[in-house]
């Protein structure tokens, strides 16, 4: 008895040892319904950023998979763009998945921000390049990747803070909802900055959507399903939230929109800049995909040596 007792008692503390390590491990969840990508140890949330995933909703694959390996300034075989330079969809980093043995779905950076927080890939997940950086840094070969489409659980109501938002020579002072959940940025109120810009504004209670237009140009968004719709193209874009009596969307939003302005923010003061491009190329038009997204053919490489360029990352 004694004895018997002694080995279920070895048992259990090895089985809690093993579960214990492998809790310990950092783990990746990325969720496609709200493109955030959650970095995690030991159960607890590390950071959360936001990703840009597939045109639709079968281009990334779901499921759990593993990192099986890791490129810096990761060369682009399909279009032979090499690693590092402007033009590389890749950008900076590439974290590649088993799935497709590694070079063709993967985690990496991008040439192309504006279309973080929107579906615009053909199945990869795109980051920020500083933000890949940083996973690229914490993440080791056989780390945990578990992509998901889970809607967000209920949060309590952000609190606010004072962003001042400078537009075409004047300065407005709002309280925002707090930050863009990953995007370390404001979330900013549809009707004032449109019509700082001089936009006018118009909201369609049934349609649950906002119209723009100032002189030939006319946008509008939907806060159904973060469908923006302008002249010259349709995107969906995620992270628009309703705060009861207005309409916000992160800077993602804004770039995407307005690529005729250039959009900073300074966490240190809490102002927020539009200025406005002389020369800044048109939106591009209807059937033409975001910059830097090349077609899904398939890609080539070199024999013995991983040059992401598949189908799966097709999608940067």
């Amino acid at each position: 008895m004694g004895k018997s007792l002694a080995v279920l008692l070895f048992s259990v503390i090895i089985f809690l040892f093993q579960a214990g390590a492998a809790l310990a491990e950092p783990q990746i969840k990325i969720n496609k319904t709200t493109n955030q990508l959650q970095f995690q140890r030991d159960g607890t949330i590390i950071k959360t950023f936001p990703v840009a995933t597939g045109k639709l909703p079968s281009y990334t694959p779901e499921g759990t998979f593993t990192v099986v390996t890791k490129l810096v300034n990761p060369y682009y075989s399909k279009l032979g763009i090499p690693g590092g330079s402007p033009q590389n969809p890749l950008g900076a980093r590439w974290l590649g998945l088993d799935i497709g043995g590694g070079g063709i779905y993967g985690i990496h950076g991008t040439n192309n921000p504006a279309s973080i927080g929107t579906y615009a890939s053909a199945g990869c997940i795109r980051m920020y390049n500083k933000d890949v950086i940083w996973l690229y840094d914490h993440t080791s070969p056989g780390t945990l990747v578990r992509i998901i489409s889970t809607p967000a659980a209920p949060q309590a109501a952000p609190q606010t803070r004072p962003v001042v938002i400078a537009a075409e020579g004047r300065r407005v002072t709002v309280d925002t909802p707090g930050l863009s959940d990953g995007d370390y940025s404001p979330l900013l109120p549809l009707r004032t900055v449109f019509e700082l810009l001089g936009y006018t504004v118009r909201w369609d209670g049934a349609a649950s959507s906002v119209h723009l237009s100032s002189n030939a140009k006319k946008i509008s968004v939907s806060c159904a399903d973060g469908m923006v719709t302008t002249a010259n193209r349709a995107f969906k874009l995620a992270g628009i939230t309703t705060v009861p009596g207005a309409v916000h969307g992160p800077l993602s939003l804004w770039r995407h929109m307005l690529p005729a302005h250039q959009i900073s923010w300074d966490p240190v003061t809490g102002v927020v800049t539009f200025i406005r491009q002389t020369g800044a190329a048109p939106l591009p038009g209807p059937t033409s995909p975001p910059p830097g997204t090349p077609d899904r053919s398939p890609g080539g490489s070199v024999p013995g040596v991983l040059k992401p360029g598949g189908p799966g990352d097709t999608g940067p």
